[in-house]
């Protein structure tokens, strides 16, 4: 039986797409076990009782990067910039042991290493395992003459994410702030949205679950009005604290015919969103690939799950991305024609109402999400990641069309 190790970054957008590739591994016999630094076994039992060998105790300062100071650090450049930093660099050295006596207890034939989580990958190289780098965001297909705020940090951080590798006497490769496999690396997407991928890439597919999650949740379905279009907002498991931009996303939608969905995290229990409408429903979290199969129009901050979900769904978007990736994913959510850009920070009401009803209209936005979610249709990114990952553990290598 092939044993195949997933180590993760603790975060709803890296875990989750994860969990598909995780299941169709299982169904094929393998053993699958997860890692991360934080406790992520909860959604883990919910997603099929996959087994967890990483740490049962949350990190004391795990939930920095979320809530009300969170939203308010990104806008320091300076802070953000320190605190990818910490994340990418500075907490590597004192996780790699860790993760090196899991390899050697657990003993997987691969290991499939988030590719922001820089100490599995040194850990795996210093055991002399294989592992691939799956990246969760479309980091690994970055064309060469863009540019971000993201990408001038990852510059700024070269010369000490460099250091960090040779102190291990490893000398790495790496696009954005992904570390690349030298055995394999995939990206759950088609190039319908990003174009051919640079050489070493594998576009799977999105990377859909075949069965339960693990952190679905309960939703009052019987509030949806079916005469009226859907739009759907959320801002993500870490930047859901701005209540200025709901609000005026609520006033924009009320100028339209659309009902509208909001999923806010902790702002449902405060007094911050003063909706007065009925046909607005928040809720702290939704069931996401459920409400979007029914969705007319997504507005996002950009981040690349709920980019890849919403696509997989054919339905175009409003984004506003706040901080790192997410300009990534705008980019080319925008160039592909699947939706619009705009600064729901600085936006007036009145524009926002202007971009929702041109997605909610029939038009070049919902024909171009169309033309990406036939082209995802045709893939299922979950099960070529599981055969992809099982042939590596297999010591043998599967062609593929990309």
């Amino acid at each position: 039986m092939k044993r195949i190790l997933f180590c993760v970054v603790p975060e709803k957008g890296h875990v989750n797409p994860c969990i598909g590739p995780a299941q169709h591994l299982r169904a094929t016999g393998c053993d699958v076990a997860f890692y991360a630094p934080a406790d992520i076994s909860a959604q883990l039992d919910g997603a099929g009782d996959f087994a967890f060998v990483g740490p049962r105790e949350t990190p004391e300062r795990h939930d920095l990067s979320r809530g009300a100071s969170f939203a308010a650090n990104i806008r320091d450049a300076d802070w953000l910039r320190h605190w990818i930093r910490t994340l990418l660099i500075d907490l590597a050295p004192a996780q790699v042991d860790g993760i090196r006596a899991v390899l050697r207890e657990w003993q997987p034939d691969v290991v499939v290493i988030d590719p922001l989580l820089y100490a599995a990958a040194i850990a795996a190289e210093l055991e002399g395992l294989p592992w691939v780098s799956m990246s969760n965001s479309l980091n690994p297909v970055l064309p060469d003459d863009l540019d971000s705020e993201l990408l001038r940090t990852v510059r700024w951080l070269e010369p000490e994410r460099t250091r960090l590798f040779a102190r291990y006497g490893l000398d790495a490769r790496f696009r954005g702030c992904d570390i690349l496999s030298p055995h394999l690396t995939l990206a759950f997407t088609t190039d319908a949205l990003v174009g051919a991928p640079p050489r070493g890439v594998e576009l799977v597919g999105p990377a859909m679950p075949s069965g339960p999650r693990g952190d679905e949740t309960a939703f009052p379905w019987e509030r949806l009005d079916a005469d009226r279009p859907l739009v759907y907002m959320s801002l993500g498991s870490q930047l859901y604290y701005h209540p200025e931009v709901f609000a005026k996303v609520i006033d924009a939608t009320g100028a339209t015919s659309a009902q509208l969905v909001l999923s806010v995290g902790e702002l449902v229990d405060s007094d911050l969103l003063l909706a007065g409408d009925e046909r607005v429903i928040a809720v702290r979290y939704v069931p996401q690939l459920a409400l979007l199969r029914r969705t007319r129009a997504f507005v996002s901050h950009g981040g690349a799950n709920s980019v890849m979900e919403s696509l997989a769904c054919g339905v175009p978007m409003l984004l506003s991305p706040f901080c790192n990736d997410q300009f990534h994913s705008a980019h080319f959510v925008e160039r592909a024609g699947a939706g619009c850009v705009l600064d729901l920070q600085q936006a007036a009401v009145a524009a926002i109402t202007d971009a929702l009803e041109h997605l909610l209209r029939p038009g070049s936005l919902r024909e171009q999400a169309a033309r990406i979610r036939d082209s995802y249709a045709a893939c299922d990114g979950s099960a070529q990641a599981a055969r992809l990952i099982s042939a590596l553990a297999s010591g043998s290598r599967l062609a593929t069309a990309s």
